[in-house]
Order: structure tokens, then C-alpha cells, then sequence
């Protein structure tokens, strides 16, 4: 049986690295009126933070390639830690030219996307060395929530103080996965971690080079008894609700062979902080970054299949 894995990031080193950085610092906070959140990747991950606030949001490129701003928003607001993610920037020059409100949430303050914005809501760089990054959503997530109106100040020594929980949860899960890789993932949850459900999507693909899909709990009881006969692994991302459809559906996986891990998140962080919900979905992808990374050494997949795949990124950034 393969070795428990070490971790990519140590908990001490992004412990040291939250209470070192200060935080969002959050100036006059916008009116958004209907605000739609646009961002790729990563950035779209921390985007789906503002959901849970009543608002939306879509890929920029739905917006940049389609041409078409969303119905229905008074307001634009582009996610992009670098500030240059070419669709994003795109997708808030469309919205500024038609009149729309802008608003940029970046960690550079002389980018593209800060040059199109009305208003911008800076976020500090999280200074750590990572092998599956997850810095750059836990700041990009609260620049998103401060956006919202969130008071962020506590985020980041609660987070700090969550870190040795989040690392027991991991390291007990990545041992209850199978020993060798299945031929795909599906990361089930409910919207109350619909960031961070995302967000394990996203490390996993880059950490395994598997394909892995996000779905919602109910769609995955419709259809998912369906899938094999190749080994697929299913991931149940379980918050304080719905406990007992999780466990149903479960059991209805395995009768078809099915390979099922609960992963309980719901004593992660404190519960008794102000918006609570908003740091309990961060440090949920935290603890995504980190199972991929264990997943990826137990399964023997280098992260980012071993530096096979060009990341210069150059197809993503704005054109010159």
C-alpha cells in the first residue's frame, strides 16, 4: 500500500503565511444592485462565493466570446489574481462600454483588468510556496465576499486556526481512497459549498490529470447510477445538510460498483464567526488543494502530469 503521502503545502507554512499577510482591506463598499460575477478557473471559483449573496456567476468567456452581456445586471464585476486573464478583462471592457458598473477584484494594482474598472477591491498576495496552488482563491474568495459586504478582518486567523483540522480531514480521506486512479471523478455537494465544490474540481484535473466533473447532489440520484463499468470515484462533499440524502445516495452508488468517499466538512472552521458559511466554503478549498495533491502521489500522477503540459498560459492572457 502506497505511503501516505506528504503534503504539498505544510499546514505551519500557510498558518505562518495567513497571519503574516494583512487583511482584505475593504474601502466604501459598492452598490451593486444585480451584479454578475465573472472569472475563469480559479477565479470563477472564488466568483461563486457572491451566490450565496443573491448574485451571479458565469465564466468570462460566456461573456467575451458570446459577445452578449448577461441580462439583467446592473453591474460587472471581473475576478482575475494577475489582472491580465484575457476573457475577463475583455468581458469588463464590453460591460464599461455599454454603461454598466465596474468593478475589478485583483491582487495588481496596475493590470488591465484594474485599468477597466470604476472601482477596484484590491486583495494582498498570499506568500507561499505551492505544488497545487489554492493562495491565490482563499484571498481572491474574500475580495469576493468583501465585495458582497462582508467584514473579512477575522477571515484570515480563523483560517489560520482551522488549518490543523483541515489537514486531519485530508490525510483520512486520502487514505480511504482506492490504490490505484479510476477513470473519473464526480465532486458532489449542495450550494452551500458550490465555491469550494469547485474548486476541488479544479485540482483535481490539475493535480491528476483526470477528468472530474462537479455535480449537484440531487442530478448525481438521477443519473449517476448509470456510470461504468470503467472504476469511477465518487466524492461526497458534505456541509451541515442533507446528511441523510448523502448517505441514500451512497448507498445506491456502491450497489453499482461504484467507488464512494465522504468527505464530512462540516467541523473545518469555528461555526460562531460572522458569516461563517463564507470561511467554512474557503477553507473546504484549502482542503481540495490538498487531498489532490495526496490523491495524485498515492495514485503515482505527477500534478500537472509532470511538467508535460505548457504553462505559459498564453492562450488565456489578453492579447497585446
Amino acid at each position: 500500500m502506497p505511503a501516505t503521502p506528504a503534503p504539498a503545502t505544510s499546514s505551519a507554512a500557510l498558518r505562518a503565511a495567513l497571519l503574516d499577510v494583512p487583511p482584505v482591506a475593504v474601502g466604501s463598499v459598492p452598490d451593486l444592485g444585480r451584479a454578475v460575477f465573472v472569472g475563469s478557473g480559479d477565479s470563477l471559483a472564488s466568483g461563486l462565493i457572491a451566490t450565496g449573496f443573491g448574485h451571479r456567476a458565469l465564466s468570462a468567456g460566456d461573456v467575451a466570446w458570446s459577445e452578449t452581456l448577461p441580462a439583467a445586471c446592473d453591474t460587472l464585476v471581473g475576478i482575475s489574481h494577475s489582472g491580465t486573464s484575457g476573457a475577463t478583462v475583455r468581458a469588463l471592457r464590453m460591460a464599461r462600454t455599454a454603461g454598466l458598473k465596474t468593478v475589478a477584484i485583483t491582487s495588481q494594482a496596475s493590470s488591465p483588468l484594474a485599468d477597466s474598472a470604476d472601482e477596484v477591491q484590491l486583495v494582498p498576495v498570499l506568500r507561499v510556496e505551492e505544488v497545487v496552488p489554492c493562495a491565490g482563491h482563499v484571498m481572491l474568495a474574500q475580495g469576493v465576499a468583501a465585495v458582497c459586504g462582508v467584514d473579512t478582518s477575522p477571515f484570515n486567523p480563523a483560517l489560520a486556526k482551522s488549518l490543523d483540522r483541515v489537514r486531519v480531514t485530508v490525510d483520512a480521506q486520502v487514505r480511504a481512497l482506492p490504490e490505484s486512479a479510476p477513470a473519473a471523478v464526480s465532486v458532489l455537494s449542495l450550494p452551500e459549498l458550490c465555491s469550494g465544490a469547485d474548486f476541488w474540481v479544479l485540482k483535481l484535473i490539475e493535480a491528476c490529470g483526470l477528468a472530474v466533473r462537479n455535480v449537484p447532489l440531487e442530478e448525481s440520484g438521477h443519473v449517476d447510477y448509470f456510470i461504468g463499468p470503467e472504476q469511477h470515484l465518487t466524492l461526497q462533499l458534505m456541509g451541515p445538510h442533507g446528511r441523510p440524502r448523502f448517505d441514500r445516495l451512497a448507498e445506491a452508488l456502491l450497489t453499482t460498483g461504484q467507488t464512494v468517499v465522504q468527505v464530512d466538512t462540516s467541523g473545518l472552521t469555528d461555526s460562531d464567526l460572522p458569516d461563517a458559511a463564507v470561511l467554512h466554503d474557503i477553507a473546504t478549498a484549502v482542503a481540495g488543494a490538498w487531498f489532490a495533491q495526496g490523491a495524485a502521489l498515492r495514485w503515482g500522477r505527477p500534478p500537472f502530469r509532470g511538467g508535460a503540459v505548457n504553462m505559459d498560459a498564453q492562450h488565456i492572457k489578453l492579447d497585446s
